[in-house]
């Protein structure tokens, strides 16, 4: 194939999709997604050994729903399948060569790219668990318990017992391992919970309504953008329902519940930031063997002002560590490359940065007290985000640094201690290590010595030699516990 070909910018041929069966074509991408399903996760070496990633898949679901045809009587074969991959694969966006002419492509494409990868990244579980832990959550002021049943009709235990039955059931270890008949009653099982099902089912051609109401006339837009089996991962056709990325129910029972539960509900998404994710990232930590003290928010007087503190602020030995949580997600305009997002996102990142940074020297200053005096050098700040909108962290910094300058000069010194102690990470990045019960301070201590290494997106060191803290071995426990007396009854 000629270099010029390798990259094309319209999505055009998938148009030849409309030739074959929906049958066919589902049950390729089923194929393809157990391929690369373990018990425990979406193993992305494996996807790369088979040549074939998730995003990849899904992008050819959606698009052979799009261009669907009831009149189609050929079958998928492999090779038209492969062949199809290859060709989404190498789509390039003009939003990537907007952001070649602009000097930002890098930036651009590990945002887009991350975007697309992170979703089905991480142990299925740990992000079970931690759902399980919002929906379930009932204090004087939320009762998330009561809010999903409300909007959803069901509880949260219906769910993620559904997730991980189609999880395990569809997984390329299980599939080799049991006989058919065995799989064939752990499916059976998942799908007898009817409320469930229908909450994560649609119709094809409401699939197709819901997919061109997002990206209007530009439908290829949704290769880099949301998909609707985030929200629906079963679609119901006229005589079969389909599940072409079997691994998303767990994506569909988790993000994608909560942004439905939240959707244009901005006080409810206020309510969990303020009331359940605080109140997770608290209990987790605290049960880290390396935390020496620990303590949820303070109030606090600077002068005149009342102010709180950091939303948990932890120690391990002779450092310490500002959590603040933001349950903010990233919008779809920033799928769609939307610099204006991009700029909005980097200004808001900045914000929270600054909001670590106002504490740090506001305890320095003596206007709170912890367990015991801490070194300004031994002091880290951490902004938790939800999602993470994977913007540059080299843009952030600048415009901390455009906007402290504007009441304050900043030298090298100070600017340095804000880069290498002060980061934005996801949700999912501090919780693999945390479950695991494996601190994040030897990541962020070793990066203070290397430059090179304080725009990094994740400061990660995830291992299972640790065990897991008590709160998630339980859950876990009583999970399998529920899962096998509900095959085995």
């Amino acid at each position: 194939m000629a270099e010029e070909n390798l990259v094309h910018h319209n999505l055009d041929f998938l148009k030849i999709l409309g030739r074959y069966t929906l049958d066919s074509k589902m049950l390729v991408c089923q194929k393809y997604s157990s391929r690369i399903m373990s018990r425990s996760m979406v193993d992305l070496n494996k996807a790369c050994e088979e040549n074939i990633m998730p995003w990849e898949i899904e992008a050819f679901a959606a698009y052979s729903i799009v261009y669907d045809n009831d009149c189609a009587s050929e079958e998928l074969d492999g090779k038209t399948f492969a062949e199809t991959i290859t060709l989404i694969r190498n789509y390039w966006h003009e939003g990537l060569t907007a952001a070649e002419e602009s000097g930002d492509y890098p930036e651009f494409f590990m945002m887009i790219s991350a975007l697309q990868q992170f979703p089905v990244q991480g142990v299925f579980i740990q992000k079970l668990y931690r759902y399980h832990y919002f929906f379930t959550f009932q204090n004087s002021n939320l009762d998330m318990r009561k809010v999903l049943f409300d909007k959803m009709g069901v509880a949260y235990e219906q769910l993620e017992e559904l997730a991980f039955l189609v999880f395990y059931g569809f997984s390329q270890e299980v599939q080799d391992k049991l006989e058919e008949s065995t799989i064939q009653k752990i499916l059976e099982k998942a799908f007898s919970d009817t409320d469930a099902v229908r909450l994560l089912s649609i119709e094809k051609d409401d699939y197709k309504k819901e997919l061109f109401s997002l990206y209007k006339d530009n439908i290829i837009d949704q290769y880099y953008g949301l998909k609707i089996q985030y929200l629906y991962p079963f679609i119901s056709g006229k005589d079969f329902t389909y599940i072409p990325s079997p691994y998303l129910v767990v994506n569909a029972v988790t993000e994608s519940m909560l942004n439905r539960v939240t959707f244009r509900d901005n006080k409810l998404r206020r309510a969990i930031g303020k009331e359940v994710i605080e109140s997770y990232l608290y209990n987790i930590v605290r049960q880290l063997d390396t935390v020496t003290w620990i303590s949820p928010e303070l109030l606090y007087k600077k002068g005149k002002d009342k102010l709180l503190t950091s939303d948990v602020i932890a120690a391990e030995g002779d450092n310490v560590i500002f959590y603040d949580t933001k349950a903010i997600t990233p919008s779809l305009k920033l799928r769609k490359f939307d610099v204006a997002e991009i700029e909005a996102d980097i200004e808001i990142y900045a914000e929270d940065v600054i909001q670590i940074y106002n504490q740090i020297n506001n305890y320095l200053q003596g206007c709170f007290q912890l367990d015991k005096q801490y070194l300004k050098d031994k002091i880290f700040g951490i902004v938790v985000v939800l999602e993470d909108a994977v913007v540059s962290r080299k843009k952030v910094y600048e415009k901390v640094y455009e906007i402290l300058e504007k009441t304050e000069t900043l030298d090298t010194e100070e600017k340095n201690y804000i880069c290498s102690h002060i980061k934005v990470l996801p949700l999912r990045a501090i919780e693999c290590m945390i479950l695991q019960n494996t601190s994040l301070l030897p990541e962020l201590i070793e990066q203070l010595s290397k430059p090179e290494r304080w725009y990094d997106y994740t400061y990660t060191n995830a291992t299972i030699e640790n065990g897991k803290i008590p709160l998630y071995s339980k859950y876990e426990k009583d999970l399998k516990s529920r899962i096998k007396n509900r095959i085995m009854g």
